[in-house]
Order: C-alpha cells, then structure tokens, then sequence
C-alpha cells in the first residue's frame, strides 16, 4: 500500500477534538483523520470484534489493577496485527 504524508491546518476546535479522539481511543492523529475522512466520503469506518473489545476491557481493568504496567501501542498493535 503506497502512503503519502500530507501537511493540514486545523482550527482549535478540530484539534482538539482529534486530540481529544486520539486519547480515549489511544489511536494515531493519521488514525483518527483517515477515519473521518473515510466517513466523510460514505467508506465503511473500523468496527472492533468483539474479541478485540474484550482484550480492550480486559487490558484496561489490568492498567487499574497495576498502572505500572502500561504498553506502548505501537507494541500491542503489532502483537494484535502482526502483518499489518
């Protein structure tokens, strides 16, 4: 898949929206725009399995449990889509 890099200017409220996006869903600034934008030309957006909800719930109550164990997403991405 070839991928171009594009500079974009966003007002304030857009930011931080996409800030605010990127953090609850611990996704990319790429992630959260490219999403929008396949919603916005009618593309079908990413819907998680409900295996990947579970994992989900199940890493978030372990990170209440024990915060010193936080990962990196770039890690868990990758154990989670391996060919990706």
């Amino acid at each position: 898949m070839v991928v171009h890099k594009v500079a974009i200017t966003l007002p304030e409220e857009l930011y931080e929206l996409v800030e605010r996006a990127r953090d609850v869903e611990h996704r990319s600034r790429s992630e959260v725009i490219q999403e929008a934008l396949r919603t916005h030309f009618g593309e079908s957006i990413y819907v998680p399995s409900d295996a990947e909800r579970r994992a989900l719930v199940e890493a978030l109550d372990q990170l209440d449990e024990h915060p010193g164990a936080q990962r990196e997403w770039d890690d868990v991405r990758r154990e989670l889509w391996p060919n990706a």
